[in-house]
C-alpha cells in the first residue's frame, strides 16, 4: 500500500511541477485497516449467500421428490423424469 501511495504522491508532485495537472486520484487509496475488514465483509456476505442459494435449491429438489414419490409407479416416475429434465423457473430467471 506504501508503494501505491508514494506513487500517487510522486506523481502528483511532478505533475504540479510541470504545470500539467490532471485530477489527483489518490482518494482511490484505500486506507487501512477499513479496506480489509470491508473486504472481509464483501467475501463473507458473498459466502453467505452461495450457500443460502444452495440450501435452497436442495430443498426444491427434496420437495420434488416428496411429491412425485407418492406415485411411485412407472408412469409417475417417467413423468417424474421429464419434470426434472425441465429447467426451474429460478435456474431459467438465473
Amino acid at each position: 500500500m506504501e508503494s501505491i501511495k508514494t506513487w500517487l504522491q510522486d506523481w502528483s508532485d511532478a505533475c504540479e511541477y510541470a504545470k500539467e495537472c490532471a485530477p489527483n486520484l489518490s482518494f482511490f487509496a484505500p486506507r487501512e485497516p477499513y479496506s480489509a475488514l470491508a473486504a472481509i465483509a464483501a467475501l463473507c456476505v458473498f459466502a453467505w449467500w452461495w450457500n443460502e442459494k444452495q440450501i435452497n435449491l436442495m430443498l426444491e429438489a427434496e420437495s420434488r421428490l416428496r411429491q412425485l414419490g407418492e406415485g411411485v409407479s412407472t408412469g409417475g416416475l417417467l413423468r417424474a423424469l421429464d419434470e426434472m429434465r425441465e429447467p426451474s423457473p429460478q435456474r431459467r430467471a438465473a
